[in-house]
């Protein structure tokens, strides 16, 4: 019997069984759940939710629309200054949205704003799973995204993107999260090709620096962490890069089902390497186990190249050429 009075929804709906963020996700999506997961990891990040859908994914592992917006100039600093005063001024659903404002301002067209919040977002769900899993938190009374992709992206569709992308640089490469660690700094002979490669390639060896990785270098030009990969993977194959030893990391990425990793360690110096890829997924504190893996069901490669011990570049660069050109366009 009840008075009439309704009862109050949980402000986490989230069932005892879900055991990963994947899982996490999708149960939010079924209850329209407004608010955010945060994450934790190294470096970890905030998943932004509205009604289910992912609005926008903010770590420090791969730039923000902010960032992407202003290194590349599509934007200027004067204009987004100008549209951070607007949107903190705006008067009900509108206020604080930086987006609005920036296309309300004829700073950039809402089109192509969309394009690169969807960018971010994907960028970001990629740049959560190189990193060693974690604990995660749901938060019902989060502050919205400063800019958000709406209505969102649909959980499972971030997951089937974000898988692709870690078996795409897998088959090419190997583990992307020991790539992503990867200092890097331009090969002897890279002065010497620089008038035949992409200008892209260009901007790549100025900014890498023998400090910067992977991340840093997508900081420093605007571009995302997934299309820097995936540039340094097919320079490599040029034979225009030199690799510093990795940054320290607990884990490597982590694609289920897991299991540990066997391989040698790869050689401090030379080429980058290739190895076979390694899965490890330690228990997380939000639940049995709660590992950022937005990966869904693993993509392995197969056949020689998953195993091959011979040098990378003499059997590589065919691949990354055939990759170049549907890939070109990634964020």
């Amino acid at each position: 019997m009840t008075d009439g009075t309704p009862t109050p929804r949980p402000a986490t709906p989230v069932a005892p069984a879900v055991r990963n963020v994947p899982a996490l996700l999708l149960t939010l999506r079924q209850d329209d759940f407004t608010g955010s997961v945060v994450v934790s990891s190294a470096p970890g990040g905030t998943i932004h939710l509205e009604q289910g859908l992912v609005t926008a994914i903010d770590t420090p592992g791969a730039p923000t629309v902010e960032t992407l917006l202003l290194k590349s100039r599509r934007v200027g600093e004067a204009d987004w200054a100008a549209a951070a005063t607007t949107a903190a001024a705006a008067p009900g659903p509108r206020a604080g949205d930086l987006g609005a404002a920036l296309v309300a301002q004829g700073s950039i067209g809402a089109a192509e704003l969309e394009t690169v919040c969807a960018a971010a977002a994907f960028d970001g769900a990629f740049a959560l799973v190189l990193s060693p899993p974690g604990s995660w938190e749901v938060v019902e009374a989060a502050a919205p995204a400063r800019i958000a992709l709406r209505p969102g992206i649909e959980p499972r569709r971030l997951f089937e993107e974000t898988g692709r992308r870690v078996a795409l640089v897998t088959d090419l490469w190997g583990p992307p999260g020991e790539l992503a660690r990867r200092r890097i700094r331009p090969a002897a002979q890279a002065e010497s090709k620089a008038p035949l490669i992409p200008g892209r390639y260009r901007d790549i060896l100025v900014a890498a620096t023998g400090r910067r990785t992977a991340r840093d270098i997508g900081f420093t030009l605007g571009r995302g962490l997934f299309a820097v990969l995936l540039d340094l993977v097919r320079m490599d194959a040029r034979q225009l890069l030199h690799r510093e030893p990795a940054l320290p990391a607990g884990a490597v990425p982590s694609v289920a089902p897991r299991a540990p990793h066997t391989g040698p360690p790869p050689a401090a110096t030379g080429p980058l390497p290739r190895r076979t890829p390694g899965r490890r997924g330690p228990e997380g504190r939000g639940g049995p186990a709660a590992p950022t893996d937005l990966t869904g069901p693993p993509a392995r490669p197969e056949g020689p190249a998953a195993a091959s011990d011979e040098p990378p570049n003499d059997h590589r660069a065919e691949r990354t050429e055939t990759t170049e050109e549907t890939e070109k366009s990634a964020p």
